[in-house]
Formats: C-alpha cells, sequence, structure tokens
C-alpha cells in the first residue's frame, strides 16, 4: 500500500497532542475539521487559555512543523481562538480561505477585537460562534459571522446557566427560527447530533452541517440479514487470514461479479506493482500477495458499504490502521511481526459499522490469534491499549490520551508525529480511492 514518509516535530512541539473533529454535510461528507490542541501543560494546570487550545505557542507549532495540508487534506479548518490570540499576529500565519475562526467568549470583545475581526474579514477569513452567546452580540461582531454552532446537547436553564441536557424538538424550532430571523445569512452548524431523530430534525429544518455521535455510531439492525456481498467479503478475509491457496478463493468472487469489479477498481486505483493493471484476482493474489491482498479485502468492506457514514468511515478507518501500524513500531511497544497485526485490528474495529453483523458475528468467522480477539473484543492487552488510544483522539478526549500514552510508555511528540503521518497516508490512499470511483 501507499508508503508514509516520516514527519519530524522538533522539540518545542514536543507536547502538544492534536485532536480532529470531522464536520459533515448532508450527505456524510467531511467538508471541514475542528482543529483542537492541548500542550501537557494544560492538562496539568487546566488554564483557561491552554483549555481553550488558543495559545499562540500551540498554533505556531502546529503550522510550523505540521503543516495545513497534512491536518486537513483539501478540506477547510475550522480553529478555536480567545481575543488573546485574536489580537496577536499568530492569526497572520494562517491561510484566509481554508479556515473558519470559532471566536470564543466573543460577547466580551474590546473596540480592538473586534477591529481586527473587520480586518481578518477583508482578508478572507471566516467566523463562527456559539449559539447561546449570539443573543449578546456587540452589533458590530453579528455583520461579519459566517456560522453558528448549535449543540443540541445544551440548553439554559431558568436562571441563564448552561446545563447538560437534550436540547428539547420546540426548543430547537424556535431557537432556530430565533437566529434566522435575526442573521438570515448565517449557516447554522449542528453540534453533538446523537440520534438519526436528531438528524432528520436537522435536515427538516434545513441545516446543512453535522457533528456528533451519530455519525459514528453502527448502523446494526437487529434481525436484519447480511448481505450475499458482505457474507462473501467477510469468508473470503477470513480464508485469507487461514494463508488459503488461489483455488479456495477465486470461486467467490467467479460467483460476484460487483466484487470482482470492486476489487480490481479499488487495487487499480493507487500505483501497484510498477503500475501495472491488474485485470484478475488470480492475478491479483499473485501479484499482491496474500498479506497485502487481505488489506485491500479489508479496505473493500469499507469502501463498498452504502452507508451514510461512508466517507467519514472510510477515512476513520484507514486513519486509525496505519495509526496502529505506526504506533506498534515505537521502540516502547514493538514486538516482532506486531505492526502487521495492529494494522488489521484497526480495520477490523469498525467493521461491524458496516455490515448487519456484530463485530462478535465477523469474528468468529475470522481465525485471529487469542490476542488479537481480545483487545478487539475486550479491549485487552497491547491491542486494546492502541485501540483505546485511537478512540480517545478520535473523541478528542485530551486527558485519556494523556493517561494511555503514560501506560504505553510513549511521548506526546511520538503521538502526535505519528498521527501526522497517519493523516498523511489515509489522505492521499482516500483521494486515489475516490478519483477511481468518480
Amino acid at each position: 500500500m501507499i508508503e508514509s514518509d516520516p514527519v519530524l516535530v522538533d522539540a518545542n512541539s514536543a507536547d502538544i497532542f492534536l485532536g480532529r473533529n470531522p464536520i459533515l454535510d448532508i450527505r456524510g461528507k467531511i467538508v471541514a475539521y475542528e482543529m483542537l490542541f492541548r500542550s501537557k501543560e494544560s492538562l496539568n494546570n487546566h488554564t483557561d487559555d491552554d483549555d481553550l487550545a488558543t495559545s499562540s505557542n500551540i498554533i505556531i507549532n502546529a503550522m510550523s512543523h505540521f503543516g495545513l495540508e497534512s491536518v486537513l487534506g483539501d478540506v477547510d479548518g475550522f480553529i478555536p481562538v480567545s481575543e488573546k490570540m485574536l489580537v496577536s499576529n499568530t492569526i497572520d500565519l494562517l491561510p484566509p480561505r481554508r479556515i473558519v475562526l470559532e471566536l470564543i467568549d466573543f460577547s466580551r470583545f474590546s473596540d480592538d477585537a473586534i477591529e481586527r475581526l473587520q480586518s481578518l474579514k477583508r482578508k478572507g477569513f471566516r467566523f463562527a460562534v456559539e449559539w447561546f452567546n449570539f443573543s449578546t452580540a456587540n452589533e458590530k461582531i453579528t455583520p461579519l459571522l459566517d456560522f453558528i454552532k448549535v449543540n443540541l446537547a445544551l440548553t439554559m436553564a431558568d436562571g441563564g446557566s448552561l446545563i447538560l441536557n437534550q436540547l428539547s424538538q420546540p426548543n430547537f424550532q424556535e431557537l432556530v427560527a430565533e437566529i434566522r430571523k435575526k442573521s438570515p445569512a448565517l449557516a447554522i452548524f449542528a453540534s453533538h447530533v446523537q440520534s438519526e431523530a436528531d438528524f432528520d430534525l436537522c435536515k427538516d429544518l434545513g441545516i446543512k452541517l453535522f457533528q456528533g455521535e451519530y455519525f459514528s455510531q453502527p448502523t446494526l439492525l437487529k434481525g436484519k440479514k447480511p448481505k450475499a456481498e458482505q457474507l462473501s467479503l467477510i469468508q473470503v478475509i477470513g480464508l485469507l487470514f487461514k494463508d488459503s491457496d488461489i483455488a479456495s478463493i477465486e470461486p467467490y468472487f467467479k460467483n460476484s461479479p460487483d466484487l470482482t469489479l470492486g476489487l480490481l477498481r479499488l487495487v487499480n486505483s493507487v500505483g501497484i506493482g510498477g503500475h501495472m493493471q491488474i485485470s484478475s484476482v488470480r492475478q491479483a493474489l499473485v501479484v499482491l500477495g496474500q498479506k497485502q491482498l487481505l488489506q485491500w479485502m479489508m479496505l473493500l468492506v469499507y469502501t463498498q458499504a452504502g452507508s451514510k457514514l461512508n466517507t467519514d468511515l472510510q477515512q476513520r478507518v484507514v486513519n486509525r490502521a496505519k495509526f496502529l501500524e505506526l504506533l506498534s513500531q515505537q521502540n516502547n511497544v514493538a514486538q516482532p511481526g506486531i505492526s502487521d497485526q495492529a494494522f488489521m485490528v484497526g480495520m477490523l474495529s469498525l467493521i461491524n459499522q458496516v455490515t448487519d453483523l456484530s463485530l462478535e458475528e465477523v469474528l468468529a468467522q475470522i481465525p485471529l490469534a487469542e490476542q488479537l480477539q481480545n483487545g478487539l473484543l475486550h479491549r485487552e492487552g497491547l491491542f486494546g491499549q492502541l485501540l483505546n488510544l485511537a478512540d480517545a483522539i478520535e473523541a478528542v478526549n485530551f486527558d485519556e490520551m494523556e493517561s494511555i500514552r503514560k501506560i504505553l510508555g510513549l511521548t506526546a511528540e511520538q503521538i502526535t508525529n505519528i498521527q501526522i503521518q497517519a493523516i498523511q497516508w489515509s489522505n492521499e490512499l482516500n483521494s486515489q480511492i475516490n478519483r477511481a470511483k468518480s
């Protein structure tokens, strides 16, 4: 598969953790990432500026050492900024056409900060705010805004303080109507979308940007039988794990032309075997070998899925598989042959989200070693810890990232460096796959 280029993060950024929250459109396509950074110091001291991820040092290091394309690929980035950062020169390092600045506590901005906003707007920056500060916004700020972020998990208590509670449907509809009456041009961005009912309500109200747990949940329906093609894929994966010969594998493809076409398009979408075009399953087995064909077959499970989660999930699984593979190569963790296993664990960890089977049912058909099974099903052992770290990163849970980092004996620098390498690799692979689909 695609080789990854090492990315070096110097000592100044060694204590930075990186988090990305995908932002999706109504089709489930990733259109932006909310970029979040934390330093180890902020995790220990919990100072306001650091907890808001707006420290100038963090952003400077992120831009200098990571590179925007490495973190974002070809989509935009949302970055939270406080007034302190806004009036600094740090913002000038960011490319205006690619960045949306999320304004923190903007209702308290000084006149100098408002002048700075107006200047940045002229340069092409866009601005987003949380809805619960919107009603108290300075009249000079409101016309500058492009996005308003509505958190469906927050509502207002009678006393005016925020409490954790799912926003009720009537309240949400009233809130959206109020926002549109005050600022019709603002794009509403719904975060913490937790269920299909949330998603449907948002769509009915004309909201077109989303973020939340719903887009990372399995689509398993009880009692629903898996498609024949899904079963064939899982059975072939099981045979490849057993090192079965070509004669045992080929019949599955001969009985499923769609499966054959999907595999060939996928494999030919990237430069395999010196850019030769592979035209048959037998040739794929000979050229790729069973180990690499196994990787492609597992990826095919995700690229063939017609799920609402397809784009996001495909990106996630490729990224986490490479992340686990690279993590397992670090000196504190490395064991003979473990990196290939770690890649497989990453690929299999989300497979229940595109099949109509539970993870237990899928793994029952695949002869995995006991430590891999335990890692996937029970989060035990090294593979369990690697998966826990991947989960913490995807959930942008910096405290959990720090806790697991200590258990694994890795530094924040190592983890962030590996994240960037995995992101670069998965961005390139997914762009090639998507070109092949179009």
